[in-house]
């Protein structure tokens, strides 16, 4: 239907009003000369239709008693009519259809996607080795491949990339090094350690050697388990150590609360503001400051990439912040669901809960202070590598004497 209506348009065609007497009479002639009627109707007395530029010659073979009037003209025909008594709009818009036209033909904008923790300013240099940066004539691009292939030679932490070209805009689509977890040789020597502080409740051990006992407090970093074996008279050697190490471990959180919570209430006041833009050039179509001390704003961008031409359009909505007050009790159960919450997001798995205790203290009419202690018992035992040392076999008083 679009598709229709842009030939009927580039055709022309004029809506020509029929009235008085022998109407059907006359539409029925015309008909039969050649027209081409479209979406004939009654208005009122009148009878309205729509006729094509070329076929409207033709009303002057039809002998009729009918009133006609040309209500409206449609169509590039016309326009360009019109077009000839403005030759400086004509020049001027012929000037503008140029612009794009050449404008067309560069990179105007870049984007990156999946770039999330990578070096951006060594990636937008490699980017820009392999040909794509803003300004960039289309034609003289490299194949993808031989962008690709730059992009990866020369930044450490992307392991595929692939470059999108879509009209003006250059989309760099990338994916980061996922770093593999460090694994240990079976026979590299490692000790067991702790990594966090505790009391041990329980030590397995199935290599190595044991140098703490149960009910004995560690800090975080000592060594539970030792893969070291030192002897007096005979060489010493060091092996993978390997064990289970279980500790009951204290976690504390506290923290400051309100006894209210804060709603945001839009107030139907929305400004929006317009920016033109024009392959990498913007121009504000709307002025002035936004005039809300509180606001959400939300930008939008509507335009062709293929032709580097678009409106962006921030609109900022109002809103009021009102405090909706709470009871202690409330405030003091959402205080420490949330730090409950923030403890167990460090602990380490798998965990068993002993203990939980919470402390809550009155500051003043609006504010509580609110202390979670949680008990867990965890293993805390993770392996660390050791550096292998060359033991020397100790000398004997035989030995000694021969020298």
């Amino acid at each position: 239907m679009f598709l229709i209506k842009i030939f009927h348009f580039a055709k022309g065609y004029v809506i020509l009003s029929v009235s008085g007497h022998n109407k059907e009479e006359f539409l029925n002639a015309f008909i039969a000369e050649g027209a081409r009627l479209r979406n004939t109707r009654y208005s009122g007395e009148c009878i309205l239709t729509e006729i094509p530029a070329e076929d409207f010659f033709l009303v002057r073979r039809v002998k009729t008693q009918a009133k006609l009037h040309i209500c409206e003209k449609h169509g590039a025909v016309f326009v360009l009519r019109r077009m000839k008594k403005r030759i400086g709009f004509l020049i001027g818009m012929l000037a503008l259809l140029l612009i794009f036209m050449v404008g067309s033909q560069f990179i105007w904008t870049v984007e990156y996607d999946g770039a999330e923790t990578c070096d951006m300013q060594q990636l937008s240099a490699a980017v820009r080795l392999s040909g794509i940066y803003e300004g960039a004539l289309k034609r003289n691009l490299r194949t993808p491949i031989e962008m690709k292939n730059i992009i990866l030679g020369n930044t450490d932490d992307i392991c595929w990339a692939w470059v999108y070209v879509k009209g003006t805009k250059a989309v760099v689509r990338v994916r980061e090094n996922i770093i593999p977890p460090e694994i240990f040789d079976p026979d590299a020597p490692c000790d067991i350690i702790a990594m966090r502080s505790g009391i041990i409740k329980r030590i397995i051990t199935r290599r190595g050697r044991c140098i703490a006992a149960e009910n004995q407090a560690v800090a975080a970093g000592d060594t539970i388990i030792s893969g070291t074996y030192e002897f007096e008279n005979e060489p010493g050697y060091q092996v993978h150590s390997r064990g289970t190490v279980e500790a009951v471990c204290e976690h504390v959180r506290s923290g400051v609360y309100k006894q209210y919570y804060c709603c945001k209430y839009y107030t139907g006041r929305v400004k929006r503001f317009a920016v033109l833009r024009i392959f990498r050039w913007e121009i504000p179509l709307s002025f002035g400051k936004v005039g809300f001390d509180d606001y959400d704003s939300d930008t939008k961008y509507y335009g062709a990439d293929y032709i580097g031409v678009g409106i962006k359009v921030t609109q900022c909505r109002e809103y009021e912040v009102k405090k909706e007050p709470i009871s202690y009790d409330s405030a003091v159960e959402l205080a420490q669901n949330e730090l409950e919450r923030e403890i167990t997001k460090e602990l380490l798995p798998p965990s068993q809960l002993v203990e939980k205790h919470a402390e809550a203290k009155k500051i003043d009419d609006e504010t509580v202070s609110v202390t979670v202690r949680m008990t867990f018992i965890e293993q805390i035992g993770t392996e660390k590598r050791i550096e292998e040392v060359e033991f020397i076999e100790p000398k004997t008083d035989n030995d000694a004497a021969g020298h």
